[in-house]
């Protein structure tokens, strides 16, 4: 099963990159004229500061926990009006291959700069993964054809590998780390970077999901749906490449507002922005309705028995909400930065709450999970709501778990 699943996983992305480039805009959609609209490379709202009540998330039946609701003040971010599909991630997945395999191969696909050398990106995205030629010289990217079903030499997913790096600021505060070095504070980590298809196998048993592992992040079927099989790592690589090699580069182009920075929403953030979405919405009772079954793509506490998803659906496929969000509630659950703690919102602050316990590298359990919020596909429709929360390890990934982006840049 898995070499046969592997053969088509592998087949179908060496060809999506094609269609995938032709369906991914950059686009320049905040609402209003202004520098900021030409540095974000993707379809955003403009969540803007403000206060809210941010819900309990201790023990619900406890007589007290009202009591312990307060308000809390949000900054301004931008959030991505959408799920990340497939296509987005793609494109990252495409980009981490044509740079490790365009500096493998050398000669024209890289440029000499100084003592260094770039990534000939305009001859790197012309790389024929099909070529026996550009195969053997590949060397241990390229599998053993004797592990796959064709018994041809392909690419092995495994070895593309996002390398992210990154400054950490609440370390580097903590008085007791005064005076120093400024690089004891840096991380780095590798991230494998392809989805783990065989996630749809894996979260339901005695289930007829082969043709999901196969074709749902490879057909082009698929690209305007939620990507999935995604962990907390890869979610937040994709973040720190759409930070440098995107909304960086599209600012130099455009010659705006240096800075800025794509990451995943804290559960405040998230939680703070599906309260300004569904601000409007009316709260219905459970039970059969007459109106049709659009009760679960509106973002609504209640749906209708016996009609959700069966998949994940297009990531507009559904009415949006009040500020211009669509699928907070249902079609996949979200990652977000905000580590998981019982009893955090004791301590938390309430200026831009957020709890941040351990590092990627931890190995202790507890300092390893991470808060998900919003209902999903898979779910019964008393689930299927944004107050839905709950927690998985950094590398989990299912069939039922996405994320979406917030960006914060300079006024």
């Amino acid at each position: 099963m898995r070499n046969h699943l592997l053969f088509f996983i592998i087949a179908s992305f060496l060809c999506f990159q094609s269609y995938s480039q032709k369906s991914v805009s950059l686009r320049k959609v905040v609402g209003k004229k202004s520098e900021i609209g030409a540095t974000l490379p993707m379809s955003v709202v403009e969540i803007p500061t403000g206060t809210f009540i941010m819900g309990n998330h201790g023990d619900s039946t406890s007589p007290t926990s009202q009591d312990q609701q307060r308000p809390v003040l949000i900054s301004g971010f931008y959030m991505s009006a959408t799920e990340v599909t497939n296509a987005q991630y793609h494109e990252f997945v495409a980009w981490v291959r044509d740079s490790i395999a365009a500096k493998r191969l050398g000669g024209q696909y890289v440029t000499i700069v100084g003592n260094d050398s770039a990534v000939n990106w305009k001859m790197a995205s012309r790389i024929n993964y099909s070529d026996p030629a550009i195969l053997s010289q590949l060397g241990d990217l390229v599998l053993d054809p004797s592990k796959t079903i064709s018994q041809k030499r392909m690419l092995d997913p495994d070895k593309l590998i996002y390398a992210l790096e990154g400054f950490n600021y609440q370390e580097a505060a903590k008085k007791e780390n005064k005076g120093r070095d400024a690089k004891d504070f840096v991380y780095r980590y590798t991230v494998q970077v392809y989805p783990d298809t065989l996630a749809w196998m894996r979260d339901f048993g005695y289930s007829n999901n082969e043709q999901m592992a196969v074709n749902y992040f490879s057909s082009p079927k698929y690209q305007n749906y939620p990507v999935v099989g995604v962990s907390w790592k890869q979610a937040s690589a994709y973040c720190d490449w759409m930070t440098k090699h995107k909304i960086m580069a599209q600012q130099s182009r455009n010659r705006g507002n240096a800075g800025g920075k794509a990451r995943l929403p804290t559960e405040a953030e998230w939680e703070y922005a599906a309260s300004l979405n569904n601000k409007g919405s009316v709260k219905k009772e459970s039970g059969p309705k007459e109106t049709g079954n659009d009760e679960i793509g509106n973002n609504t506490k209640t749906a209708i028995p016996g009609e959700g998803k069966i998949f994940p659906v297009y990531v507009k496929g559904a009415k949006k909400g009040d500020f211009g969000l669509f699928n907070l509630a249902d079609n996949v659950s979200e990652w977000t930065t905000t580590s998981y703690y019982e009893g955090g919102e004791n301590f938390q602050n309430r200026f831009n709450p957020d709890i941040q316990w351990g590092t990627p590298e931890s190995e202790s359990r507890a300092q390893r999970r991470k808060v998900i919020r919003g209902g999903s596909w898979k779910d019964t429709p008393t689930f299927m709501t944004a107050e839905n929360r709950s927690f998985e390890d950094l590398d989990a990934s299912h069939s039922y778990l996405g994320f979406r982006i917030v960006v914060n840049l300079p006024e």
